[in-house]
């Protein structure tokens, strides 16, 4: 299990926020990635992380912003279970 959650969070992460990504789909990867982050929190992941929420935060979109913080803030709270 811990491969395939590693794939997707890879190929989640590999999608920096391009512009070819519509807003709906930008906003569906940030979520997919708060989900599969509470199964195996990966250290590496996190500058790419990164480097995904500052593109994001550009396009001055609300459903994408509000997205990429609230995935941010449940990575914050590694104590909340779903």
């Amino acid at each position: 299990k811990e491969k395939l959650i590693n794939n997707a969070i890879t190929a989640l992460l590999s999608q920096e926020g391009d512009i070819a990504a519509s807003n709906a789909e930008l906003e569906s990867q940030f979520q997919a990635v708060r989900r599969l982050w509470f199964c195996f929190p990966f250290k590496r992941f996190r500058e790419r992380l990164g480097v995904k929420v500052v593109k994001a935060l550009k396009r001055n979109n609300d459903g994408v912003t509000h997205a990429s913080i609230d995935m941010l803030c449940a990575l914050m709270c590694v104590s909340i279970q779903f």
